[in-house]
């Protein structure tokens, strides 16, 4: 390739990517401030992110409630079931908020199992590659990784649940903010390459 093909094809790159990539490096910077700040205070982030979903629920739960008693239609067949939902998200949501820590406890506890499930499900694809003679060690080992987290979680219950939800949000953000970091990087010297 020569140099106008390569600056042509970077051309066409940086017209499929976002084109102020100050903000992406700035928002990539927040988010790595406020993931580090999430990992140093994962208790509060976890607290705060069940009472967050609590919130969505219980509101969603008042406006399914408002919809059925808005919702003129008197053949409407399904509105006994309209309520019962609504009712039992209002209640759900008013479940959290009355205790955010054991609600913390029940959603550790599924994704505990979550990871499990998927630990499997990675082994056992890892043991099918090996049969079809494909690279099944990478697959293999993150299952394995997987059955480690799960044991960690559960052999620290109830503590984990404190801080596991928070970590897992902070880690997101840690990884959304570098992911946004380098290609706002990358973006400016394209950018810089072309003009």
């Amino acid at each position: 390739m020569n140099k106008n093909s390569i600056q042509e094809v970077s051309f066409i790159a940086l017209q499929e990517l976002p084109l102020n990539w100050k903000w992406m490096i700035g928002i990539g910077l927040s988010m790595l401030v406020f993931g580090t700040l999430g990992i140093l205070a994962s208790s509060i982030l976890t607290l705060t992110s069940v009472l967050i979903f609590g919130g969505f629920i219980f509101a969603g739960g008042i406006l399914q409630l408002i919809h059925g008693f808005k919702a003129k239609e008197k053949e409407w067949g399904g509105k006994l079931q309209h309520f019962v939902i609504a009712l039992l998200y209002i209640i759900a949501g008013l479940i959290i908020f009355w205790d955010p820590l054991v609600t913390s406890l029940v959603l550790t506890v599924f994704l505990a199992s979550l990871f499990a499930v998927i630990g499997i499900a990675r082994i056992w694809y890892a043991t099918y590659c090996k049969k079809q003679d494909w690279k099944w060690l990478l697959p293999a080992f993150s299952g394995l990784l997987d059955l480690v987290l799960t044991a960690i979680i559960i052999t620290t219950l109830p503590e984990s649940a404190l801080w596991l939800i928070g970590l897992l949000i902070a880690v997101e953000m840690l990884m959304n903010g570098w992911f946004l970091l380098f290609l706002g990087l990358r973006v400016r010297k394209m950018e810089d390459s072309i003009i």
